[in-house]
């Protein structure tokens, strides 16, 4: 637990582009949604690979998403299977359904529908979120959690001196 905590402040208190962490924030979530593996999770990880992400942090936020889809995974499926089975959409789902692509991607599982739909309605917002965020707590809270006691305490434990191992 103290490595993740250290890795993480290693990640806040590094130069590392705001925009780099905040796509892997991105990727973390939508990769920790998906419930089945897919063509569609395969392209994120591809997609991960491609562009500077920070893996560290992707992996880190995954692992919490993946928790946070377990429990709301009942809502997830109201939501694809709302979203499937409505009318106006019958003609987009019938044409979609003839495509081996669109097979792959198992758009048809009311889970799958339901946390795409999550991941995009929430991509933008938990972006720009998260570069401020980290542009906040670099520019004005980072200075101030230095000088909290705790945080001098912590700076002669093992705590500390694995935190500089980590090359912060």
């Amino acid at each position: 637990m103290l490595t993740i905590f250290a890795k993480l402040l290693k990640l806040l208190n590094s130069d590392q582009n705001p925009s780099h962490l905040a796509l892997a924030v991105c990727f973390g979530l939508a990769v920790g949604l998906m419930p089945s593996f897919s063509l569609f999770l395969l392209i994120l990880f591809i997609l991960v690979c491609l562009i500077k992400a920070n893996l560290t942090l992707f992996f880190l936020v995954w692992g919490l998403f993946e928790g946070i889809a377990y429990v709301f995974d009942p809502a997830l499926h109201q939501l694809g299977y709302g979203l499937l089975t409505n009318v106006s959409f019958n003609e987009l789902w019938g044409g979609m359904i003839q495509s081996s692509f669109w097979k792959l991607t198992a758009f048809n599982n009311s889970l799958v529908m339901g946390a795409s739909a999550v991941i995009l309605a929430l991509w933008v917002p938990v972006y720009v979120l998260t570069i401020y965020l980290v542009k906040s707590y670099r520019g004005s809270m980072q200075a101030m959690v230095e000088k909290f006691k705790i945080v001098q305490m912590l700076k002669g434990s093992k705590f500390y001196k694995l935190y500089e191992e980590l090359g912060a």
